[in-house]
């Protein structure tokens, strides 16, 4: 997964500022709540409508848009970045009683 976010680091994304790429996971967390009310019909007015498949690519976009944020914190270097999601996803394990 980092060679390929990496590489949207460094390829076509190259140049987006720090702070863009911080907001750009919001904007990609707004999708993801968009799909999840679209499929739960939580809005009256439109009713149900898109997939669960939708909510999840909506999510995995978090994903991508959070770590290659996360490169751009770490100056472009793509293994600091990985090491402090382990050691982050370390601590939730060990807090969560895993």
């Amino acid at each position: 997964m980092w060679d390929h976010l990496a590489r949207l680091h460094s390829g076509f994304l190259a140049g987006i500022d720090e702070q863009t790429r911080i907001m750009k996971i919001a904007e990609e967390f707004g999708e993801a709540v968009q799909a999840y009310i679209g499929v739960t019909g939580q809005n009256p007015r439109k009713g149900v409508h898109g997939t669960r498949d939708d909510v999840q690519k909506e999510l995995a976009d978090v994903i991508i848009t959070a770590g290659i944020a996360m490169i751009a914190i770490a100056g472009g270097d793509t293994e600091d970045a990985r090491a402090h999601l382990e050691k982050r996803l370390d601590t939730v394990i060990e807090r969560a009683g895993g």
